[in-house]
């Protein structure tokens, strides 16, 4: 009898331990068609074949739904970026439904809700990212950018600081700049858009981020590098040289350097 028992305990074992093995081997390989099969509807939006890009993944519907919301997500994205927005927020709800604490799935919700005014909507959204992932930097930066929009730029300093003391990435900089020359702190975007620039070269050619740079430079009597500044934008962004802020600017800055 103990010998039968013995031998049901090893039988149960190897089951369990060839199921566990079955689904770690079906996992992998999920993961990886999965990353194939998106990159290649991403590949046909980017070839503008939009209404195809969009067919073959729904297609994929029945090998990835309800996988944990990443297929919710990447579909949602999809509709975003065509700006169907009413389609993408009902597609991220389903994903969100899923509870499967994928935390895009509420970035991409609540940009939606930002896209479109909602800010009331964004902020709920973003505050129970934030609270179910306070070590989240994307739920502090999309946080920052709605109060941004909202002209709260106090908020918007803190929570950018916020994203950055989770991770150094050049667009918490970019936003931690935009808001703090709102508030007439020179300093602080001088220094904030040469950390985005450092992290990410193509901030030099960014037309919002070398105004508010060239601006506080000459605010802080620094006209010669407030000029050489605008004299890189327009030499490697083409839409800088028409742009009349641009202009009146350098035609400023040339009086006082």
């Amino acid at each position: 009898m103990q010998d039968m028992k013995i031998i049901t305990l090893f039988n149960t074992l190897a089951l369990l331990i060839g199921l566990l093995c079955f689904s770690l081997t079906s996992h992998a390989f999920d993961q990886q068609s999965f990353i194939k099969d998106i990159n290649h509807a991403k590949s046909l939006f980017m070839d503008a074949k939009h209404d195809e890009a969009i067919q073959y993944w729904e297609s994929k519907k029945q090998a990835y739904s309800g996988q944990e919301g990443h297929y919710e997500y990447e579909l949602g994205i999809l509709y975003s970026r065509l700006k169907a927005f009413d389609k993408a927020e009902q597609i991220f709800l389903e994903g969100i439904k899923l509870d499967s604490k994928y935390p895009r799935l509420n970035i991409g919700l609540s940009n939606i809700y930002l896209w479109t005014g909602r800010f009331d909507q964004a902020s709920e959204w973003l505050d129970k990212l934030i609270a179910d992932h306070p070590d989240l930097p994307l739920g502090y930066f999309t946080k920052a950018k709605q109060e941004f929009q909202k002209k709260n730029y106090p908020l918007a300093k803190q929570l950018a600081k916020d994203s950055l003391s989770k991770e150094k990435k050049a667009e918490g900089y970019y936003i931690l700049a935009l808001a703090c020359f709102e508030l007439n702190e020179p300093r602080t975007v001088i220094s904030a858009i040469e950390n985005a620039i450092n992290l990410n070269q193509a901030y030099l050619a960014n037309l919002a981020a070398i105004k508010v740079y060239a601006v506080s430079l000459a605010n802080q009597g620094l006209y010669d590098e407030a000029v050489a500044a605008i004299e890189e934008l327009q030499a490697i962004n083409p839409q800088a040289v028409e742009d009349e802020e641009i202009k009146e600017l350098m035609e400023t800055l040339n009086k006082q350097s």
